[in-house]
């Protein structure tokens, strides 16, 4: 029995108090805490969760089994059937901890006469234990990244990276929070994947391809995205491969493409439940998200990366480590250093591809939460770096912003479980909105909003300077769309245009004076010329109206669109209403700023400046 529970010890921490200290602090952390919402489970989490009482108590995947209300807003496929929107590969880590708590339940029911349940298996306590299987899975990624970090960089930067990972990332939040999302899970299939390939490397045999392919075929069944990481074990395959047929080795050439083969065909077959479900839903194979979900060619890389809206380094500041540690341990890294470089590029690509890049209800950048072992490699590579040239005062640096951004990703963390603040996904706001939020000195807020947002840089203040506006504007506007669509149903959720008498950060220049009237027919005094800069959220054709009170001159004012003049189309006087067509060919959209300029009468009341798409363009 004690060597059992040495086993298990070292399963988790690797024997080292260090990391045996992050485990308890997030075994901790799960256990003071409710969550949010219907507690555990909530968000996507929540359907994820209803595969198990359709497992164990329906005999059903159907979601109109298990959320017989829930049918109708989520509306029947051509088969009849309710689709469950996530995906499968969770189950495995939750159900043994969800069966001991329907074992547990049914024991208090029989002894202490409890009521029966409506419906059965879906308690706030069934979340509770089911969410138990994402924090084991968490506490084991984080001990195939130890062992990763350890023994390329040394035992130190394996600790620093490690508790980092574990308490200054969003990981923390899926691990104890919202469990029941399916990102503790994958963090931990990616860091075994990336973890094994590594100790693997130079001695591949075909039963450790195949491994590879359970372990990447496992992750990409909790995650689609996951089968990114399948590339570092293929690219070896293929590396191999070219390598052995330039100097005619067709033994090697041979094994290298049998490895990748099995690599491949392995992955596929685990991945297989995912697609009979997707069929078995849909009535043919394809994924829950409708055609066009992943816009490849027009990414919001900039949004994805520095917008308060969800953006990775706003959220995760201690992610600002991971490049120049990269850059800096590189020979002690060996070539892993721009293998996970040219990752971490493909990883932004997806996710600024998806359609709703912010991630619908989020804590941060929360799809990247997968991807945790390769940040962290950059993370204790900046320590190594530290360590190896003996600078005490750089360590002492590291260990300063490693507290602090374990202290910041807690703040927030409890800002948003008790709704102090909105989701990250909620908006793009200036950082002294969320100041105000969360009831922070109003001084942090006035100095956010003369030098902007820390954490926004150094995009924000490029931005500033191209644009010529104050840090702020930056921050409410990019990760903001206007006509922004929902990515499931398509129609327009966001704001079809700008009101005037509530400009927020889109009108940049020009606004002369206070509304006049309350919303919606306010009209707003506004100089001669006024400025505007519009997020789009597609490249579109639109027609543009302007409303407001023009005095009989309409057909004196003129609307530029990124510098083209555009012709008004209806501009009668004293309607009060100016009409334009706007190309496509002119139009940017998601990383890319519209500059709006309108050149007005004296005297101008406006009201507001409104879109609407020509097109159908998805």
């Amino acid at each position: 029995m004690k060597q059992r529970l040495r086993q298990v010890w070292r399963a988790f921490t690797v024997g080292d108090p260090w990391l045996a200290a992050v485990c308890a602090i997030l075994i901790a952390y799960y256990s003071a805490t409710r969550g949010i919402f219907q507690g555990k489970a909530s968000g996507d989490g929540y359907f994820g969760f209803m595969y198990l009482p359709g497992i164990f108590y329906h005999h059903t995947l159907d979601l109109a089994a298990t959320l017989p209300s829930w049918a109708k807003i989520l509306g029947h496929e051509v088969t009849g059937r309710v689709a469950n929107p996530c995906p499968i590969g969770t189950v495995p880590f939750w159900a043994p901890f969800y069966l001991v708590g329907r074992a547990l339940e049914w024991a208090a029911r029989h002894f202490v006469k409890l009521p029966s349940e409506s419906l059965p298996g879906q308690t706030e306590f069934d979340y509770w234990m089911a969410g138990l299987g994402s924090l084991v899975a968490a506490l084991l990624g984080l001990a195939a990244t130890y062992r990763l970090i350890a023994r390329r960089l040394g035992v130190g930067a394996a600790r620093f990276a490690t508790a980092l990972a574990a308490l200054a990332t969003p990981l923390a939040w899926y691990a104890v929070t919202q469990p029941l999302y399916q990102h503790a899970c994958a963090f931990f299939l990616v860091a075994l994947l990336v973890e094994r390939w590594d100790a693997w490397r130079g001695e591949m045999t075909w039963r450790r391809w195949a491994l590879l392919g359970v372990i990447g075929g496992a992750a990409m069944l909790t995650r689609l995205q996951d089968a990114v990481f399948l590339l570092l074990p293929g690219l070896d395959a293929a590396s191999d491969a070219l390598t052995a047929l330039r100097e005619k080795r067709w033994n090697d050439l041979k094994r290298a493409f049998s490895g990748g083969a099995i690599l491949s065909i392995v992955s596929f077959a685990i991945f297989l439940p995912q697609v009979w479900i997707w069929y078995w839903f849909f009535g043919s194979i394809r994924t829950p998200q409708p055609p066009g979900h992943m816009r490849w060619i027009d990414p919001a890389l900039v949004a994805m990366t520095f917008s308060l809206r969800g953006g990775l380094l706003p959220w995760t500041p201690i992610y600002y480590l991971v490049i120049p540690g990269l850059i800096w341990a590189r020979k002690r890294l060996n070539g892993l250093s721009w293998r996970i470089g040219v990752l971490l590029a493909i990883e932004l690509w997806v996710n600024a591809a998806a359609w709703d890049h912010w991630g619908s209800w989020a804590f941060g950048a929360r799809r990247f939460v997968d991807a945790g072992v390769v940040f962290a490699v950059g993370i204790g590579a900046a320590w190594a770096w530290a360590a190896q040239r003996r600078m005490r005062v750089w360590k002492g640096i590291l260990c300063a912003i490693g507290i602090f951004a374990v202290g910041w990703n807690f703040l927030l963390m409890e800002l948003l479980r008790n709704n102090r603040i909105k989701s990250s996904s909620s908006r793009a706001f200036p950082s002294s909105t969320w100041v105000k939020w969360a009831n922070g000195p109003q001084w942090l807020g006035k100095i956010f909003d003369r030098i902007g947002y820390p954490f926004c840089q150094p995009e924000g203040w490029i931005f500033s300077a191209v644009y010529r506006v104050p840090p702020r504007v930056f921050e409410g506007v990019v990760g903001n769309h206007v006509m922004e669509r929902d990515c499931r149903i398509h129609s327009v959720v966001y704001a079809t245009g700008i009101d005037f008498a509530t400009p927020e950060e889109f009108v940049v220049e020009g606004i002369a004076g206070a509304p006049i009237g309350k919303p919606p027919a306010a009209v707003v005094p506004v100089e001669k010329r006024v400025r505007m800069l519009i997020p789009m959220f597609a490249r579109e054709p639109v027609r543009a109206k302007l409303s407001g009170e023009f005095h009989g001159r309409e057909r004196e004012a003129r609307i530029a669109w990124n510098g083209a003049v555009l012709a008004i189309l209806d501009g009668k006087a004293g309607r009060g209403e100016i009409s334009v067509e706007v190309p496509r060919e002119i139009v940017h959209s998601r990383s890319r700023m519209n500059e709006v300029v309108l050149t007005l009468p004296e005297g101008t009341l406006l009201r507001r400046f409104e879109l609407q798409s020509t097109s159908v363009w998805w």
